[in-house]
């Protein structure tokens, strides 16, 4: 464990973060709908979203272990379909708080709090793509 975080810069911190926070933000993501959801799943569940959310830290994770320079490119993309996709589905029950008509249905207070811990990951890994991860 600790080769993993010697000679390392700021990239593979901010890195290294959005990859541990995805994989939380994803697991708390599928609980809480879990656990929220009464006879069906609430509609701004998907797994897709938790899908690339998980692939996502995963791969940053292990390409940060390997030391591989792409490694942001790959989990960015991942965090990004996820953060995307998310706010789509989010887009439904938005609808219905700002028309103030229960149309489409979902938990918009979910939704908020699940598109800033995803998104705060998302840019995470993209400044982190542009900065250096290692000291050699």
């Amino acid at each position: 464990m600790k080769k993993l975080f010697e000679n390392r810069k700021l990239g593979f911190y901010l890195s290294f973060f959005a990859s541990v926070l995805a994989i939380v933000g994803a697991v708390a993501f599928v609980a809480v709908y879990m656990i929220t959801a009464g006879d069906s799943v609430d509609r701004v569940f998907n797994w897709m979203t938790f899908g690339f959310m998980i692939a996502g830290g995963l791969a940053g994770i292990a390409t940060e272990a390997l030391r591989l320079r792409f490694g942001p490119l790959v989990t960015g993309a991942c965090l990004s379909l996820a953060f995307a996709n998310h706010l789509v589905e989010s887009a439904y029950p938005l609808a219905d708080v700002l028309t103030g008509v229960p149309f489409f249905g979902g938990n918009f207070t979910l939704a908020l709090i699940f598109a800033i811990i995803f998104g705060v990951a998302t840019v995470c890994i993209v400044v982190a793509a542009f900065m250096e991860h290692n000291k050699k």
